[in-house]
């Protein structure tokens, strides 16, 4: 049976609210680490099984992504800036933006292999579509 997931990371923001990482219904596992999180987003991780793995992200400026990579990528925008541009060289693009976490989490729940972190709070009345597997 497949799920969507949620995986609470132990991130608070800024506005005391939980951040959640959500994935479409169709993804292969039920659950992730921090550190798999971080590898998809750094585009380590491109497949899981046969899916292929889309992780969203925010603009630059966005204090959701600033959170995000200070509390679960643990690099700075510096860094990710260096990481990127080397990436880049190797034919590999960073994961795609979205403007919205709301925009995010409808992207998700259209999108196989589709991957985002949202505000908890964002999720309103999509939890009939969604497990939350971790709060």
């Amino acid at each position: 049976m497949r799920y969507v997931f949620l995986l609470g990371l132990a991130i608070t923001l800024y506005g005391g609210e939980s951040l959640v990482v959500i994935a479409n219904k169709n993804f292969p596992l039920d659950t992730l680490s921090n550190e798999q999180v971080k590898q998809i987003y750094l585009r380590k991780i491109r497949f899981i099984d046969t899916v292929l793995m889309i992780p969203l992200n925010y603009a630059p400026t966005d204090p959701l992504r600033q959170e995000f990579e200070r509390s679960v990528m643990k690099m700075s925008p510096q860094k990710l800036k260096r990481y990127w541009m080397k990436k880049h060289y190797q034919g590999v693009r960073p994961p795609l933006t979205q403007n919205s976490s709301t925009s995010a989490l409808l992207f998700v729940k259209k999108v196989d292999g589709a991957i985002a972190y949202i505000p908890q709070k964002v999720l309103g009345d999509h939890t009939h579509d969604i497990i939350i597997l971790y709060h």
